[in-house]
């Protein structure tokens, strides 16, 4: 048997289990020119899709950005209600994740509300015998789960995140933020971290902790979690919930935008002129992240990227992502949501698809992550 013939067929001449050739990787190109997911390629044959599917041939697939999870109002409640959508990072075809969750043993009004290296952080409203839990952590690649038992402050308004980082730790970290929202800006007034290691949760209580803003993006970097403050800064803290670091953002503009890139800390964001119109958006990297030193990555006209200026107050722009493995930006813009993404290496400016008007500001990137979770295993 030829070895053309015998990949077809999933065996190489010794009769070893292979990825047809289509389906490798090509080394001379970089995950961000092949965003078309090995995914389609199940429907080829009875064979392909079994390769494709098996655990040990999964763990050889490329994890990168696969496209993201976005929240919509649905007119078809009698009561306001939001739909789940997973849009594909090519914008086209049906959506390589179910936005469904039918995995989890509730799985009506889930919705995500931060990703992390392949998990989802979930919250679900709580009936029949899982009325004791409110959130979850899920691989929808694999379809695993944990329920997370309810803070005993579970009442009071928070912000939640995850942390994990599969090449360092099975475990992860879910970082509660309680806001009082009575102040203005709202502050920070308590801190959790469960850790799924130990099933207990630290909390957390000081006076001096920054302003926060949920809108604002966080990242988990270095063991931490780093999140962008109002007051310009990047605050940090370890998993006993403890604020370890304050690292100054490299400009003094609002809005700042932080994500991990290449393995490095990046913060992008568009310079404003005197009138409050944004005129350069500017990308920074973290290179010395002991000492703090940021390097500026690229500039570009902002009128090119957005297509038109705007003030930064009436502007219709919403940051994405920045792609993890290559410069590439994603944002959406304009009435009907347009996702959006330039390629920093390129220069080049793409409109993906529409997202719709109805269209709520939550977009949250996702990297499958194909091997299996020892921390999802109960």
């Amino acid at each position: 048997m030829r070895l053309q013939e015998a990949a077809i067929e999933g065996t190489d001449p010794a009769g070893r289990s292979v990825l047809p050739a289509a389906l490798a990787y090509p080394e001379d190109r970089g995950p961000c020119d092949h965003l078309r997911s090995v995914c389609r390629f199940k429907c080829v044959s009875t064979t392909w899709r079994d390769l494709i599917s098996h655990p040990i041939h999964r763990k050889k697939l490329p994890q990168t950005l696969s496209g993201f999870f976005t929240k919509h109002d649905d007119d078809t409640e009698t009561m306001p209600c939001s739909v789940l959508h997973f849009t594909n990072i090519s914008g086209r075809g049906p959506p390589l994740i179910s936005p469904s969750f039918d995995f989890l043993p509730v799985h009506t009004r889930v919705f995500p509300l931060n990703t992390c290296n392949g998990l989802i952080l979930c919250a679900c409203d709580p009936i029949g015998d899982m009325t004791e839990f409110h959130d979850f952590v899920c691989n929808p690649t694999t379809k695993e789960w944990v329920a997370l038992p309810d803070s005993k402050l579970g009442h009071m308004r928070r912000i939640r995140y995850l942390g994990f980082n599969p090449a360092v730790s099975p475990h992860f970290y879910v970082f509660e933020f309680f806001v009082d929202y009575e102040r203005f800006p709202p502050l920070l007034n308590r801190v959790e971290v469960y850790s799924f290691e130990t099933g207990e949760r630290v909390h957390r209580e000081d006076n001096d902790v920054l302003p926060f803003d949920r809108r604002l993006s966080s990242v988990f970097f270095n063991g931490c979690l780093h999140y962008v403050t109002i007051d310009h800064s990047i605050a940090v803290r370890d998993t006993q919930g403890k604020a370890c670091r304050s690292i100054p953002a490299p400009d003094n503009e609002e809005y700042g935008f932080i994500q991990q890139s290449q393995g490095r800390l990046h913060y992008a964001n568009f310079e404003s002129d005197d009138e409050d119109v944004m005129t350069r958006l500017v990308v920074y990297v973290l290179e010395d992240y002991e000492n703090q030193q940021w390097a500026l990555k690229h500039t570009a006209e902002a009128s090119y990227v957005l297509g038109r200026t705007c003030s930064k107050h009436a502007r219709r722009f919403e940051w994405v992502a920045i792609h993890p493995d290559c410069n590439t930006i994603f944002y959406v813009l304009g009435c009907s949501n347009i996702l959006m993404s330039y390629d920093m290496d390129r220069q080049e400016v793409q409109a993906i698809c529409s997202l719709g008007k109805d269209t709520q500001k939550v977009y949250l990137p996702y990297v499958p992550l194909f091997s299996e979770s020892q921390a999802l295993h109960l």
